[in-house]
């Protein structure tokens, strides 16, 4: 991939990296991850698109401003739409994982003369019950935790490396230098207050503006296409049933086998195919 540039949008110096030539494609990262969750798709999806992968607000080589009410999702879409603008971008197709799902959401919902399609991975639609449900599992319980203000400040600071490590090592496909690098993106001062300050805006503002906008009866037009890991947390749930709920024309509806919810780590072809037929089925 090449190197990294930096573009001052909606307040903050936004780090994001640019390859190929096409048709506008904006990749979305969520947690714990930066832009370089996508590195095993872009050399091939470059070559039908102009690629940006950015890092999130909070995350990567991205400022991590101190005010933890800069990091509601409506500040994340902005910082999305601005960045397009930069770039001169009338339209764009994205993809959304993890937290940037429901930044995809959004600007799906609000943007859709610019918003061409949005590719969604491995995520619910926000704004109906089914969004807010717990992995019986037990995986989720950090959602919790992180809500414990000073106490999870405390222990997060006390140990960056150790903590964070606790994710990354639920994923056994990262390679040891992998691990490595996100361990220590996330033990940059500010790291951890930046991702508290995300879920907390998650949980405590987003969420009821979601539920508000969906309760009204806004819909997104905007086309979306849906993949999830066949044996990740979505696997048996039925999520294109619940995207149906949000939206007008739902496309795709495909679990991939022999992925988890890193799709895009754990089976890159797949998600590069699954791009490719949603630009086709879009003729862009």
């Amino acid at each position: 991939m090449s190197e990294l540039h930096h573009a001052q949008v909606n307040g903050i110096r936004t780090a994001y990296q640019q390859e190929g030539s096409g048709f506008p494609l904006l990749l979305l990262h969520g947690f714990p991850r930066d832009h370089t969750l996508w590195r095993k798709c872009v050399t091939d999806l470059a070559q039908r698109f102009t690629l940006v992968t950015p890092d999130r607000r909070g995350y990567g080589e991205t400022e991590r401003p101190a005010d933890p009410a800069t990091y509601d999702n409506a500040t994340m879409t902005q910082d999305a739409i601005e960045l397009t603008r930069h770039l001169g971008w009338e339209r764009f197709l994205l993809a959304g994982h993890d937290l940037s799902a429901q930044t995809a959401q959004r600007l799906a919902l609000d943007y859709p003369d610019q918003v061409a399609g949005a590719l969604i991975l491995d995520s619910g639609p926000e704004g109906i019950p089914a969004a807010s449900r717990r992995d019986p599992s037990g995986r989720q319980w950090y959602m919790d935790f992180y809500r414990q203000r000073g106490v999870a400040e405390a222990i997060m600071n006390d140990n960056p490396r150790l903590f964070f490590s606790l994710f990354l090592n639920r994923n056994p496909h990262l390679t040891p230098e992998e691990h490595e690098y996100f361990v220590q993106q996330f033990c940059q001062p500010g790291a951890v207050e930046a991702v508290l300050a995300d879920y907390r805006a998650r949980q405590e503002v987003d969420r009821p503006w979601w539920e508000e906008a969906v309760s009204s009866g806004r819909k997104i037009t905007a086309p979306l296409y849906l993949a999830w890991g066949g044996r990740g947390p979505s696997g048996n749930a039925p999520v294109a049933d619940a995207w149906r709920e949000v939206a007008t024309d739902v496309r795709g509806g495909e679990p991939v086998p022999d992925a988890g919810h890193y799709l895009q780590e754990e089976q890159p072809a797949a998600v590069v195919a699954i791009t490719m037929r949603f630009a086709d089925e879009l003729g862009v």
